[in-house]
């Protein structure tokens, strides 16, 4: 038996690796190795369901948390009470919208609210935004404005709150730089006249811009407005103006004009105020004023076109009226341009802001109604006679 050959070959030689090689080598495969790291994700998870169950809570909780606030701000209207019936938020474009907003006067029986407003959307105005102002626009949807003529102050509903500007001001977080109306009512109402009077202007759309003036077009009347409505169903109404919102005293410029109000829709007016029926002709007026540093000044110039006072057919009315409408209708055939068959005057009108804290609205309206009685008093006058318009008269007063 041959003895196991031993083979004597020299081994193979190891391989030297440097510190450098045996660190890449290592770099290498910890990275094949290496796990994420499951619990920093799951913190980060956590952390933003968190803040998303928060932002869920308070944007359901935030239309509860404005309507509190809005019905407190419109408490503090002074001698008016507000209230609103629901808000809807609206994130997406930064806005918020007010839905069945009531203004009531308070201490006093009248019988209909000063204020309602269908909706009132509050919302960053975009446009001045990529223009680099960050202020708000205001757009009111159906709001109805009832002014109430009364011989007790109590009753009487002719002025908004004093305060009503901070008011709406504390409704934005933002300054507001537009207001937009659509599809307004105006009424003024006399619940003491037999019959009542209700003179309204419907279907009112105006829009005011430039509150801020953020457009810088000058230092007085920067901010325009204009606007169109519909009078008692017939009669057309344009205006247009400009004011400066921020004067220590009401300052604006106004052009309005009225075309075609049918008199007839005029009548509880006329019976309660002037005691004549009228049973065909139209009603214009054309005005224009301005108020700065604390007067205002300017004219009003009324038309009565075709007028007729008189039908003596289907009537129910005693002698003695038909008497007086005949003849308030010959006297107003007197004053007629015979070519035209229309009666026209131009009433100045002249005068001061009385309260120092009047403001541009109340006075605007303050001006519109003097501007309407005086031009139909002076109307009725030159068409009717001295005795029909004393009613008027008295009634301005």
């Amino acid at each position: 038996m041959k003895p196991a050959r031993i083979d004597h070959a020299s081994p193979v030689p190891t391989e030297r690796v440097t510190f450098e090689e045996r660190a890449r080598r290592n770099a290498r495969h910890s990275r094949r190795v290496r796990k994420p790291h499951r619990p920093r994700r799951r913190g980060w998870i956590l952390g933003f369901a968190i803040v998303a169950l928060l932002l869920i809570a308070l944007r359901a909780a935030l239309p509860t948390i404005l309507k509190h606030y809005v019905n407190d701000t419109l408490d503090e209207l002074d001698g008016y009470s507000g209230s609103v019936a629901d808000i809807d938020v609206r994130l997406w474009r930064g806005a918020y919208q007010i839905r069945g907003l009531n203004v009531v006067k308070t201490g006093g029986k009248v019988p209909v609210p000063f204020v309602e407003v269908s909706t009132v959307d509050l919302s960053v105005q975009w446009k001045a935004l990529l223009q680099g102002s960050i202020v708000a626009e205001i757009e009111l949807f159906e709001p109805k404005l009832n002014f109430v003529a009364a011989e007790k102050p109590e009753q009487r509903q002719t002025e908004p709150a004093s305060n009503w500007t901070d008011s709406v001001r504390e409704l934005s977080p933002f300054e507001i730089n537009r207001v937009a109306i659509h599809d307004g009512q105006i009424h003024y109402r006399d619940f003491e006249t037999r019959p009542r009077v209700d003179i309204f202007v419907q279907k009112l759309d105006a829009t005011i811009h430039n509150i801020t003036n953020t457009e810088k077009v000058g230092k007085n009347l920067y901010a325009s407005f204009e606007g169109s409505a519909l009078a008692m169903g017939s009669g057309q109404i344009r205006f247009q103006g400009r004011v400066n919102p921020y004067a220590d005293q009401p300052t604006f410029s106004l052009g309005f004009s009225l075309s075609r109000l049918e008199l007839k829709q005029l009548n509880n007016f006329l019976q309660a105020y002037a005691n004549v029926d009228a049973e065909a002709g139209t009603f214009s007026l054309d005005a224009e004023f301005s108020a700065s540093h604390g007067k205002f000044s300017g004219y009003a110039k009324p038309f009565i076109k075709d007028m007729q006072v008189l039908k003596w057919s289907d009537e129910q009315e005693g002698f003695f009226g038909k008497l007086w409408e005949g003849v308030v209708e010959v006297a107003g055939e007197l004053f007629e341009n015979q070519d035209r068959d229309e009666i026209a005057t131009r009433v100045p009108l002249r005068g001061s802001v009385e309260s120092p804290d009047a403001d541009v609205l109340s006075t605007i309206f303050g001006v519109l109604r003097n501007a309407f009685l005086q031009a139909m008093r002076r109307g009725i006058e030159g068409s009717l006679g001295s005795r029909a318009a004393s009613g008027l008269e008295k009634h301005n007063d």
